[in-house]
């Protein structure tokens, strides 16, 4: 069996319609491809469409909770920046808007900011940090084998040590972990 080319779309069937279609818009930069009362099309790039949203009408009178990635169902949708410059703009051009990680995480081979949309999806946000052999090995190591999640980190040193050109590398990297030189 082929594997897939490429990643495709994901689609939200919801009773926040208007509000998840806005904070999509604001938190991916999207745009518009169809929308009408029923369904919406967005995308990010030159894809016909990456989220699709369908309107399960109005919130009910006893609304489930956000999910947080609690329960049954998808945990989170990654999405891989290219650099720790754009991941830095992006924490930033969001913290502007409002939205702030529920959950910033140094996984060892990525490092991580969770986002919780208006139903309480949770998008992760990363950057690579290890090149894939790298990654592979760490994974298949002992410091992976005894924490697989990682550890918090907090946004703002992050930023403020990039903005001033200093080390960050005992941000990106785990306590646990031998750090390769980063950046």
């Amino acid at each position: 069996m082929a594997a897939p080319s490429k990643f495709a779309h994901v689609v939200y069937n919801t009773h926040r319609y208007h509000e998840m279609i806005d904070w999509y818009l604001m938190v991916f930069e999207a745009r518009v491809q169809h929308r009408d009362d029923r369904l919406t099309f967005l995308t990010y790039d030159d894809e016909h469409h990456r989220f699709a949203f369908a309107n399960l009408g109005p919130l009910p009178d006893d609304p489930p909770a956000p999910r947080l990635g609690k329960g049954p169902g998808v945990n989170h949708v990654a999405y891989t920046w290219r650099d720790l410059g754009e991941f830095v703009e992006l924490y930033k051009r969001l913290k502007d808007h409002g939205v702030l990680p529920v959950r910033p995480i140094r996984h060892g081979l990525t490092l991580s900011m969770y986002y919780a949309d208006p139903d309480g999806n949770l998008m992760e946000f990363q950057i690579d940090v290890l090149d894939p052999d790298a990654a592979n090995a760490f994974m298949a190591g002992p410091a992976f084998e005894a924490n697989p999640v990682g550890e918090p980190f907090d946004p703002e040193e992050l930023v403020a040590r990039y903005e001033a050109g200093t080390s960050v590398d005992d941000v990106v990297f785990r306590s646990d972990q031998v750090p390769v030189p980063f950046g």
